[in-house]
């Protein structure tokens, strides 16, 4: 029998837990997890490749993932100093059986308990029946089980020496003999007994590694759950008061009241399955009433062709801005998820803004479809900032409906405290994120098997699937293949996407599934349209036939050739011409958005303005400055109003600017919306920020040249809107993009210094030709959009410079290969490449290196202005103090606290500046324990008459302005 006095957990309890207590636990918990949260496509491959029955591998799990902490039999987990404090512990080291030595004295070998479990488990599996064949160690499956669960920390130990696998004491002396040999059998016994002694699996049976990942997230969290305090403290008392365990019924009776705690441990953490109703587009969306053709197609022809019938596949859905994509996606997922017995969402987009837009979306489609309550999370590094999603008090239930609404379809979205711990949001039954949450899991870091468990239960969106850079395409082919072959149904979004490039992520996801190129055909998707292809079979499934828009319309494209100069005086500069082009607007009134390439051309474009405007007006001009209030006078109307909109604005700020657009610019009819009335014009100078994540509606957009799936995404900005139009001035005579072509001195075509690598030059030049070969001739919407995206990447693009675009094609293309190389070194192995499960997370590739190419190297910074007396400031005007403490007991930061600060930080890419930081830059020493403070780089401004004045940090001084945001300049 097991003696109890080998513990298993210890810290924050008044005597040692008995480790045969946690292992029961943590297999009873499994098993809840796999009938309430695993999802029934992942249930049946697990059964599928073990050879048994949906309930038996029920049983299998449960047993293996109470086998986790076997490891902890041994002398050196056992004998830790500061437990020897307890009786049942000190007896133990009394005993002759158990000898061992005191961990942490000289000469006492560590082996961690995770390695350790590991080492000694393919023994024992054996020992209880498990088949041992031979073959290469990694193939075998007590060995895959072992490494397994030794991964339960995060990260998988590597393979035993092949002539130790069965043997481990004869490799590792300290994991004890006699007593500890004994006492680790007795544990397998007594688990095994108690869980209702699981048959060992048939001799066939094998463990694929896209299995092996899920099974081996389930064990972590079934893990994470057991051992939770108050959990522990309650299962310990109880068996305390029934005489322990030690025997097999108290271990029973353990075991059920485990069994009666565990669905609340999961219901409390936000564990479950999401459960959509079952119906069509219109039944989803009845708000719609009448659906654009895209719309329509897919989920009616999808249907007859059965695929809401079957099982996982990839949809390619390719449409301008504005043909309903979103809303495409999300039926569909429903659908999807429920045939593949996949049933939660993940929904991936570029950027947090257009992450933080779709989550208000996503609850309400989750509101009006779901069954029951389902947690919704929002995962990026600044989703506690996003005040729908993180309360300001977590021990209080976030509930997105409205509870006098008793309508039994009525789901509760809210995502608790422990769903929000990092690492843990993509288990979630639905999420919305950025796409580096998901990258994460096949990157070679700790816990990937959470993401990938995660992943594997839900059907998975990428929306802007054209927006990513070579290094994170490369890297979303890998996950693509990592769910093919986890069967997981896939969506890709796109409204400007190469048709290698669709056909290339299509394929990806069909080699995950075990599809060889070259075994099925894979046609390019129309335009707009859709491919589904089956993961399967790869049978492809296209459109009937060809889709209409219930918004086409013929875009304006004129090329302005322009002086790279903000001098007013120079005739074809490119103040010159963006003057002109905003005449008519100043004159008569409208809305134009100016496209500028840098936020630092963007304040430039802004400043430049102003000042016109300003000496064109008079010195009372005041329609830049968002601080003045239209009160009806004269003065404060005169000139167009004008803003500036980028990423180097506080947060706070950024949020005022943002809500101002939408009002101005939104949708005609949405509430809070009141476009500007004539004749006032309207401005607004941005940068790449407005091109995704904001449902603007311009009557002309100008903008620098940009590659050409760029240009036309930003032309959806344009006329945007047609059911319901916004009055359109009478110099608006259609979709109009004025494109400003920066020429050198030559009249050549030369991407300006102070753009820097932001686009390839070669994509800029072809996009440039493509264009000028059209002649002036309007872009057919959506017709020509395809051809125009395609063209620009064509392998027989004919320039009129072919010297000068092969050395830049040269230099793109390296750059590609560069970017591509680098996500090959440091990405996790295709699934049928990978050798053991050590290859998941063991890579020599630098982790910083891998954290800044997923542009996690923007440094928040702080401005604080000081004042006469050293005091510093959150404003200009002081009246916010820095706080040098939280506001809490202890000087801890609350949560509302700690958002109100971030709402000051201005995001600004890592450099020189940074290392030119010292002391004064590093914020004040209470910070240093909240999280979300510690990394705060503090900017101290002074103030004088003319103003504040920001540091100089290496070759740049860093500014605050209210109005321009976060300037960066060469000191004077």
């Amino acid at each position: 029998m097991v003696d109890v006095r080998v513990w298993g957990k210890e810290r924050g309890l008044g005597v040692p837990y008995p480790l045969i207590g946690h292992l029961v636990d943590t297999g009873v918990v499994a098993g809840e997890l796999w009938d309430g949260f695993l999802a029934g496509a992942q249930q049946r491959a697990v059964a599928g490749v073990l050879g048994v029955a949906p309930g038996e591998a029920r049983s299998v799990v449960s047993f293996w993932a109470g086998l986790h902490d076997v490891g902890k039999i041994q002398p050196g987990f056992q004998f830790q100093r500061e437990v020897l404090r307890h009786a049942s512990a000190a007896a133990l080291m009394g005993d002759e059986a158990f000898a061992g030595r005191v961990a942490g004295d000289d000469g006492v070998t560590l082996l961690g308990h995770q390695v350790a479990s590991a080492r000694v488990l393919p023994e024992l599996l054996v020992r209880v029946g498990y088949p041992e064949v031979s073959g290469p160690l990694a193939g075998r499956l007590v060995v895959r089980v072992a490494q397994m669960l030794g991964g339960h920390h995060g990260r998988y130990p590597e393979l035993p020496r092949g002539r130790y696998a069965f043997d481990p004491v004869g490799d590792h002396p300290e994991l004890g003999v006699g007593g500890w040999e004994a006492q680790r059998r007795e544990h397998v016994a007594a688990l095994r007994e108690v869980l209702g002694h699981p048959a060992a699996v048939p001799a066939g049976a094998r463990l694929p590694v896209e299995v092996a990942v899920v099974v081996a997230g389930l064990v972590v969290v079934a893990d994470w759950l057991a051992s939770q305090d108050s959990f522990v403290v309650r299962q310990q008392s109880d068996a305390t008061a029934g005489g322990g365990l030690g025997s097999l019924d108290a271990l029973r009776d353990h075991a059920t009241r485990a069994a009666a705690e565990a669905p609340a441990l999961l219901r409390n953490a936000g564990l479950g399955r999401a459960r959509f109703t079952v119906g069509g587009f219109r039944r989803r969306f009845p708000e719609i009433e009448q659906p654009h053709p895209l719309q329509i197609s897919v989920d009616v022809e999808l249907a007859e062709a059965g695929v809401f019938e079957g099982g996982p596949g990839v949809l390619l859905v390719t449409a301008p801005p504005g043909e309903g994509k979103t809303e495409v996606a999300l039926a569909a997922a429903a659908s999807m998820g429920r045939a593949a017995g996949c049933p939660g969402i993940a929904f991936l987009l570029p950027t947090r803004a257009t992450a933080d837009q779709l989550y208000g979306r996503m609850a309400a489609f989750g509101r009006a479809n779901l069954l029951g309550d389902t947690a919704l999370t929002l995962l990026h590094g600044a989703a506690d900032l996003n005040e729908q999603y993180a309360p300001d008090d977590l021990s209080e239930p976030r509930t997105l409906t409205d509870e006098r609404d008793t309508s039994p379809r009525d789901a509760s979205l809210s995502a608790g405290s422990w769903l929000r711990t990092r690492g843990r949001g993509l288990l979630a039954p639905l999420s919305v994120g950025t796409v580096d949450q998901a990258l994460i899991a096949v990157l070679p870091l700790r816990h990937n098997a959470l993401r990938q468990l995660g992943l594997a239960g839900k059907t998975v969106v990428v929306d802007e699937a054209h927006a990513y850079d070579a290094f994170t395409h490369a890297l979303l082919l890998r996950l693509l293949v990592w769910l093919g072959a986890m069967k997981v149904p896939v969506i890709l979004l796109s409204a400007t996407l190469t048709g290698r490039t669709a056909t290339g992520m299509v394929e990806a996801y069909l080699t995950g599934a075990g599809r060889k190129p070259g075994s099925y055909e894979l046609p390019a998707p129309a335009y707009p349209g859709w491919l589904y292809a089956d993961a399967v079979t790869a049978t492809v499934t296209l459109p009937s036939g060809p889709i209409g828009t219930n918004r086409p319309s013929r875009l304006a494209i004129d090329l302005l050739p322009v002086a790279h100069s903000f001098d007013p005086a120079v005739e074809n500069g490119r103040l010159a011409t963006l003057l002109r082009e905003l005449n008519p607007v100043v004159e008569a009134g409208g809305c134009v958005a100016v496209i500028c390439t840098t936020v630092g051309e963007a304040q430039q474009t802004f400043s430049a303005l102003r000042d016109h405007f300003g000496r064109r007006y008079g010195p009372n001009y005041q329609g830049w400055d968002d601080r003045v209030v239209d009160a009806g006078d004269t003065l404060s109307q005169e000139g167009p109003r004008l803003r500036l909109l980028h990423a180097r604005f506080p947060g706070r700020r950024r949020t005022e600017i943002t809500g101002e657009a939408e009002a101005w610019f939104g949708r005609v009819g949405k509430e809070g919306v009141r476009r500007p009335a004539p004749p006032r014009g309207t401005i607004l100078v941005a940068t790449q920020v407005i091109e995704q994540s904001l449902d603007l509606d311009f009557d002309l957009i100008v903008s620098d040249l940009a590659p050409m799936a760029l240009l036309l995404q930003r032309a959806g900005r344009v006329w945007r809107h047609r059911t319901t139009a916004p009055y359109r001035p009478s110099w608006s005579r259609g979709p109009r993009l004025a494109v400003l072509v920066p020429l050198n001195g030559k009249s050549e075509f030369v991407t300006p210094e102070s753009w820097g690598d932001v686009y390839a030059p070669s994509l800029l030049r072809r996009t440039l030709e493509r264009l000028e070969d059209r002649a002036g001739r309007p872009v057919e919407v959506p017709g020509d959009v395809q051809e125009l995206v395609d063209g620009v990447y064509d392998a027989e693009f004919a320039s009129k410079v072919p010297e000068i675009l092969f050395r830049e094609d040269i230099e793109r293309l390296t750059d590609t290969m560069a970017r591509e190389g680098l996500a090959r070194l440091v990405t996790i192995p295709m699934p049928d490449d990978v050798r053991a499960l050590d290859d998941l997370t063991s890579s020599h590739a630098d982790e910083d290196l891998i954290a800044t190419r997923l542009g996690a190297d923007t440094v928040l910074t702080l401005p604080v202005f000081e004042d006469a007396e050293q005091r510093r400031w959150l404003d200009e005007h002081h009246k916010v103090p820095l706080p040098e403490h939280g506001d809490v007991q202890g000087g801890r930061f609350s949560r509302a606290l700690v958002r109100e600060l971030l709402g000051y930080v201005v995001p600004l890419a890592h450099g020189d500046w940074r290392r030119a930081c010292t002391a004064a830059n590093e914020p004040p020493t209470e910070w240093r324990d909240e999280p979300n403070l510690a990394g705060v780089v503090l900017l101290p401004h002074a103030t004088g008459p003319e103003g504040a004045k920001g540091p100089a940090l290496g070759k740049r001084r860093l500014t605050l302005h209210h109005e321009l945001g976060l300037v960066t300049e060469r000191p004077s």
